[in-house]
């Protein structure tokens, strides 16, 4: 497959290539690039890591990261790098290009705070269809070049900008869920592990101790159990009582109904 190549002057910069040679252009560096697998899987290494490739699969860069792949004469790479002339002085700047400022400023914040896996495809799979045509549409514009092309790629860019950032937050969603879903789970089993050992519940220590406010807490708590946080230490505390006083020591009711009932057997609390 022969390189393809485009450059809209300090605006964007389209490339699609084998592995082996985009890791040539270095001139893309300093911009922020969004990197698409056209074709094959393996891994490549990114700030130290070692990450997974598939097709289909998206890689998120700031200026100055480059990824290494391993060798792999089937990987294909679809490139589309931000040029950073409008990272200095934007507002001034954006008066020249307003049309395509926006675009720059929305990719920008998408490769400062990645949410999505490195490598991988969207989970979305009718997004990451529609990304697959409009880099299809990108090329055959690019191949065919007709006077409106530039027009038509810009568009195809600011698409795919918008599909991935929303892709993008809604992974920053469900990773926030999780979190909330971990944290409830520790103050409940936390609150729980103390109160079996007739610790006193202070509220005040257990917020300091998962450095969370009364609200975050209510809420986890909320969320998990349908209580906010105190009424669920009050119930419990309640629950664990009763729990207690329905024990009654095995040995003492034995002796007791052996004795023919003479003894009074002794609850355990």
């Amino acid at each position: 497959m022969s390189v393809i190549q485009f450059n809209a002057h300090k605006k964007y910069h389209v490339l699609q290539s084998k592995t082996r040679v985009w890791e040539t252009h270095n001139d893309l560096t300093p911009h922020y690039r969004i990197l698409f697998i056209r074709s094959g899987e393996g891994h490549f290494s990114l700030d130290g890591k070692l990450c997974d490739y598939a097709e289909q699969g998206v890689i998120l860069l700031r200026p100055g990261q480059h990824p290494i792949f391993q060798e792999d004469s089937s990987a294909e790479i679809f490139l589309i790098a931000f040029d950073t002339w409008l990272s200095d002085d934007f507002l001034q700047k954006k008066e020249f290009s307003p049309d395509f400022a926006d675009i720059y400023k929305q990719a920008e914040h998408l490769c400062d705070s990645v949410r999505l896996t490195q490598g991988k495809p969207l989970q979305n799979e009718r997004d990451a269809q529609t990304i697959t045509y409009l880099i299809n549409q990108i090329l055959f514009e690019v191949t065919q070049q007709p006077t409106s092309h530039n027009k038509l790629i810009r568009g195809s860019i600011d698409l795919i900008v918008t599909i991935l950032a929303r892709n993008n937050f809604e992974s920053k969603k469900v990773e926030e869920a999780t979190s909330r879903q971990r944290l409830a789970g520790a103050i409940i089993d936390y609150l729980r592990q103390e109160l079996h050992q007739n610790k006193s519940i202070r509220v005040p220590e257990l917020l300091m101790r998962f450095n969370i406010s009364e609200d975050v807490a209510n809420l986890c708590v909320l969320n998990q159990t349908g209580m906010s946080l105190r009424n669920f230490i009050f119930k419990y505390k309640a629950d664990l009582f009763k729990s207690r006083m329905l024990k009654i020591d095995i040995s003492e009711l034995t002796s007791y109904l052996q004795s023919g009932g003479q003894q009074t057997p002794h609850l355990s609390i």
